[in-house]
């Protein structure tokens, strides 16, 4: 009995060193996604913004609202290919592990 909770102990150790290792990889890895040549945003594998560019030219009074619905649109489009790139990141993790999918828990 004692020797399964070990095996069972070292498993769990391993999943979460693996767990680990991938949300790092998420965090480095960079998405790029833009509106044209108006807007350009990046973020990572863990749904972060990390850089707005907006093209100066762009930048006017009668392009405000322009702008906003863009940088909307933009964003959205950003945080969904960041979700899909670490949904597929977790559910090669976890077809490797045989792990059911139990959504929340990746």
């Amino acid at each position: 009995m004692w020797e399964n909770l070990g095996n069972m102990m070292e498993m769990v150790k391993k999943v979460q060193q693996n767990v680990n290792n991938v949300q790092d990889q998420l965090k480095a890895e960079r998405i790029e996604v833009s509106s044209g040549d108006v807007i350009k945003l990046t973020l990572n594998g863990q749904q972060e913004l990390l850089a707005i560019e907006i093209n100066s030219l762009y930048l006017t009074p009668e392009n405000a609202i322009l702008l906003q619905d863009l940088l909307v649109a933009t964003i959205n489009n950003g945080l969904s290919k960041s979700r899909e790139l670490r949904e597929s990141a977790m559910g090669q993790l976890t077809g490797e592990l045989n792990i059911p999918k139990i959504p929340g828990l990746f």
